[in-house]
């Protein structure tokens, strides 16, 4: 599921590294267009921040699609059970918050940690 689009869509070459533990991509004689490098980039960093395939894959569709993440602790100054009880509060119980967040803005989240990723338009990100 990771490997095809990137191969077959992009028309890209890639590879694990195993030594270096990291994704190598590069253009073929088949590549068509040089940005479509940067999109399986940020296609593969999408997938390793947490969001799903098919909406990771929305970048390698979509032009105006963007991933923006940032610290709870840009926003606010927080430390331990502080943090703790904000990260609860962007989530919700059961994910509720998130979720309706991620409807009315159009938009795919990801909290890992103390780390907030949002996937969408630039505008959308905005009001997310």
């Amino acid at each position: 599921k990771i490997f095809e689009p990137i191969v077959e869509y992009l028309k890209l070459q890639v590879r694990f590294n195993l030594k270096t533990r990291s994704v190598e991509i590069r253009t073929c004689k088949d590549t068509v267009d040089i940005q479509n490098l940067q999109k399986a980039a940020d296609f593969v960093r999408a997938f390793i921040l947490g969001f799903e395939v098919e909406d990771a894959l929305a970048l390698v569709r979509l032009d105006d699609l963007f991933l923006d993440s940032f610290q709870v602790t840009d926003v606010k100054m927080l430390k331990g059970d502080h943090l703790a009880r904000a990260v609860g509060r962007v989530a919700g119980k059961g994910g509720t918050t998130k979720y309706t967040v991620e409807n009315v803005t159009k938009t795919r989240i990801v909290l890992a940690d103390s780390k907030i990723h949002i996937l969408g338009s630039y505008q959308n990100i905005a009001i997310a």
